[in-house]
């Protein structure tokens, strides 16, 4: 049990084509002096290489390496999607998954950013042959819809489920989380009956979410911060936790 107020906040689907937006959501975040991730997506949509978009992995690399806070960079597969369908990493084979997430490997190791050693699936749902693929290449932490795996631990650490607005893949059809997720949150997971000690997590999609939701995204991280005092980390500082499973 994490008998702390942690947040783990992740901005999603971090690619070249959607550079503006995702650069926005990154400048506001830093704005507010917290630890959060960065999920990248090496080949997105298997048009846009990394390697082939300089001055973003620059930006990028930048944010990094900020001295105002800690920011981590995680892999978030290797396309993310391709004519629709999100990367798969629940049924294919272990060699399959793990040529892939090579794959993503190598093309970062191309531009000037970091080695992730924290795995995220764009599908959200990971196979236990993929874990395996993942300790293999010396990941450390796995993320899921309902969970985080310690991958070289083997532990697993089972939670509520990741706050987050695209649901459907379209900027439209997510508009219904607006309210759904504003509810969940003052009504439900943050009122006056109770403690609010525990690991929260919200996934931002810029990509995705509808275009109003980073003005709520921030108001909820602001309340984190400043009403509830929360504890922003990065994936890796969990390792270091005492009360986490190790």
């Amino acid at each position: 049990m994490i008998d702390q107020k942690i947040a783990i906040i992740t901005v999603h689907d971090v690619n070249p084509f959607h550079s503006d937006k995702i650069l926005k959501t990154l400048d506001e975040l830093n704005k507010l002096k917290i630890n959060y991730n960065i999920s990248i997506v090496p080949y997105y949509n298997k048009k846009y290489n990394l390697k082939d978009y300089a001055d973003f992995s620059n930006n990028i690399s930048s944010i990094l390496q900020s001295d105002n806070n800690m920011v981590e960079l995680s892999l978030h597969g290797l396309y993310h999607q391709v004519n629709g369908q999100l990367d798969d990493f629940d049924t294919q084979t272990k060699e399959e998954e793990k040529k892939e997430i090579q794959k993503g490997l190598d093309i970062l190791s191309s531009t000037n950013l970091p080695r992730p050693s924290i795995f995220i699936p764009p599908a959200w749902h990971l196979s236990r042959q993929a874990i395996e693929a993942l300790k293999e290449l010396n990941f450390s932490i796995s993320e899921s819809m309902t969970d985080l795996e310690l991958i070289q631990k083997g532990k697993k650490y089972l939670l509520h489920p990741v706050m987050n607005w695209d649901q459907q893949g379209d900027k439209e059809k997510n508009k219904q989380t607006l309210k759904q997720n504003k509810q969940l949150f003052y009504d439900r997971l943050f009122n006056i009956t109770g403690e609010t000690y525990g690991l929260f997590r919200i996934a931002i999609h810029p990509p995705y979410d509808p275009d109003e939701a980073l003005v709520d995204q921030i108001e909820l991280i602001k309340y984190l911060k400043e009403k509830e005092s929360y504890r922003f980390m990065i994936y890796s500082d969990l390792l270091r936790l005492e009360s986490f499973p190790s």
